[in-house]
């Protein structure tokens, strides 16, 4: 049945009143409906609607509207937010469980009112369970065993139940491990192939079992560790020699603390023998410690750690050294972040011993403590020490090739890993005037603490002490100890001074040391003085070769005093003091040896034996000038007493 024409005129006029009063409320004649992002969820157990969008206008209004399907189908409800917030929560006592619902989102700005696209759900279909709760892990030797619940989902929602995932991630790693539901014993599950002794943290989320509404959130982490396993891998070690000045060197056998991964556990103790050349054991302990004694026969060490759950394999250490080919051409140079980089060269010996490996040793060049060592293979020619060194402070730096004979040093290699300007000058700076217009001047180098680096050049400065500017003499070899500064005024004052230089800059200057050249008529003086020297020296030789013949001479021209070697007791002053009889006698005999003839015939004397004199004490000796040259000895006086004694029964 066909409408009359007049009522199909009347609809077709109401339905362009209905496009007037859209266009009135702003709505665009045919639009897209815009995607805005629109999602809901049912949050438990706050009971609450929760619906976001991705905000497309800061300065938009955006109404939300939700409409029962089932119960109340002609009831729009509506919730207006902020300006520019892109959310909106819906209270429970505004929801019915069980209903269905049409939500859409309305957004009012300058361009007029938009309207989302509508979703249609039910409250159980956008449910969010809350995370489950982990109960304390359980660590066995077979695994970890993870158990959680989720009290809140179990009391309210007794016909669903709800499934779970698990991750887990040590500290050190980045990306979680994931267990998904298929994976995963609802009743509690146990992880397995864990690294021994590690650090785990583990969280569970769960979903209704139907696959219907959200993941909930992550759980709060539960942090467990692994169970021990016996130690993996070898100890570090290493041997120190300690140079004592009261006794001779001593040994130490140190070695490295295994790290977590190697210990796997916590390390009871380690196990140390010593070794002599005959494979004797000269020694051996059980200790907690990173350094003991080396008993002097011993010849070869090994180590091992011990936890609860075993011992790893001994480290073997030779402590002979050896005369075989160490590193050579060894260089330091610092690198970023306060870092070593150390190179070598090493030969191998064709047909002979090869090393096993390197060992890299770093000390304090002030107070030679060690401070650590590395290992590298036997393939490496280069190392990075990451040692916490220090800027400005001298380092020593070795490398060891290590034989199964023992081990073999380099030259040590002086580095720093940050050089600074000295901190002092050049000590005990001297001047030596060579000519009057030639000094040289000598120093001490600067104490190693104050050098700060590697001290590259001095420089010395000379400044008359009346007038001038100071002038630079240099740069100086850094191994210099003297400088010859010529060209100088005789009979000048002069004031130097002097610095030390590294890469990093120029230190300080040393005190003004004054000088004076000395004048012209110096050397007046040395060349005369020099002459005399000279002549004497002739003098001397000439006298050594003709001595002989000088002798000779001297005694033909001096008197017989002089050169005569024994005195002639009848001229001394000394016996006759000594003896006034025997002066008389000595006058009598000489009379009678002169002047009296010996008789033709002998006389037969009557000689009458006569009492011995009295021993006359001799008294203090009077000297003379002739004595001072020669005097007799006591052996000599005697003898001319017993001449007298004899003497005088004659008369």
């Amino acid at each position: 049945m066909r409408d009359a024409p007049g009522t199909m005129k009347s609809r077709w006029k109401a339905i362009w009143l209905l496009v007037l009063a859209l266009k009135a409320f702003g709505l665009k004649e045919g639009a897209s409906v815009p995607s805005v992002g629109l999602q809901c969820l049912f949050l438990l157990p706050s009971w609450v609607m929760n619906c976001s969008w991705t905000a497309r206008d800061v300065d938009a209004t955006y109404v939300l509207s939700y409409q029962s399907l089932r119960l109340h189908p002609g009831v729009i409800r509506r919730a207006q937010g902020r300006r520019g917030q892109n959310w909106l929560a819906v209270a429970r006592t505004q929801l019915i469980l069980g209903d269905e619902y049409s939500v859409w989102l309305e957004a009012d700005h300058a361009a007029g009112v938009e309207a989302s696209e509508k979703l249609n759900f039910s409250l159980e279909e956008i449910v969010k369970p809350p995370a489950p709760e982990l109960d304390p892990v359980v660590v066995s030797s077979s695994g970890a065993m993870v158990r959680w619940n989720n009290t809140y989902w179990s009391e309210e929602f007794t016909h669903h139940s709800v499934v779970c995932q698990l991750r887990y991630k040590a500290p050190k790693d980045a990306v979680w491990t994931q267990l998904e539901v298929d994976h995963v014993t609802q009743e509690g599950h146990e992880l397995e192939d864990l690294e021994p002794f590690t650090l785990y943290e583990v969280q569970a989320r769960c979903i209704p079992e139907d696959g219907q509404g959200f993941w909930s959130e992550w759980s709060s982490p539960r942090t467990f560790r692994a169970p021990e396993a016996a130690p993996f891998g070898q100890v570090d070690v290493w041997r120190e020699v300690h140079l004592l000045e009261n006794s001779g060197p001593t040994r130490h056998l140190l070695w490295k603390a295994l790290d977590r991964e190697a210990a796997r556990g916590d390390i009871l103790n380690y196990t140390v023998v010593f070794w002599d050349r005959n494979k004797t054991v000269v020694g051996s302990l059980v200790c907690l410690c990173y350094s003991v004694p080396i008993p002097a026969s011993a010849s070869y060490a090994q180590v091992s750690a011990s936890n609860s759950a075993g011992k790893n394999q001994p480290s073997a250490l030779t402590l002979e050294q050896t005369d075989l080919p160490g590193p050579r051409e060894v260089r330091v140079l610092s690198a970023q972040s306060l870092v070593l980089n150390v190179t070598w060269m090493f030969r191998r010996n064709p047909g002979g011993f090869q090393p096993k490996q390197y060992v890299v040793e770093w000390r304090e060049q002030i107070s030679w403590k060690l401070q650590d060592w590395i290992c590298e293979p036997v393939d490496s020619r280069s190392a990075l020490l990451r040692g916490g060194f220090r800027p400005k402070e001298p380092y020593l730096v070795f490398v060891y090739a290590v034989y199964v004979q023992g081990s073999s040093s380099s030259a040590p290699v002086q580095a720093y890993v940050q050089e600074g300007a000295p901190s002092a000058g050049p000590r005990a700076v001297r001047d030596q005037s060579v000519s009057s217009t030639v000094s040289l001047i000598s120093w001490e180098e600067i104490p190693l603490a104050n050098q700060h680096g590697h001290l590259t050049h001095y420089t010395i400065y000379l400044k008359p002490s009346t007038s001038g500017s100071p002038k630079g003499y240099g740069p100086i070899g850094a191994g210099e100890r003297s400088y010859k500064l010529e060209a100088l005024v005789p009979g000048s004052s002069y004031q130097l001074w002097m610095t030390g230089s590294t890469s990093a800059g120029e230190g300080p200057p040393t005190p003004v040391h004054k000088f004076h050249t000395p004048g012209a008529r110096w050397q007046v003086y040395l060349a005369a003085l020099l002459s005399v020297g000279i002549l004497l020296l002739l003098a001397i030789v000439v006298g050594f070769l003709k001595r002989a013949w000088l002798l000779s001479f001297f005694r033909k021209v001096l008197p017989l005093w002089c050169w005569q070697r024994v005195p002639d007791p009848g001229h001394s002053l000394v016996a006759i003091k000594m003896d006034p009889q025997g002066e008389a006698l000595a006058k009598d005999t000489s009379h009678l040896s002169t002047s009296a003839k010996p008789p033709e015939e002998p006389e037969i004397l009557k000689i009458t034996e006569l009492a011995p004199p009295q021993t006359i004490s001799p008294s203090r000796a009077a000297f003379s000038g002739y004595e001072k040259h020669f005097l007799p000895t006591p052996e000599e006086l005697q003898r001319l007493t017993k001449k007298g004694e004899e003497r005088l029964p004659l008369l």
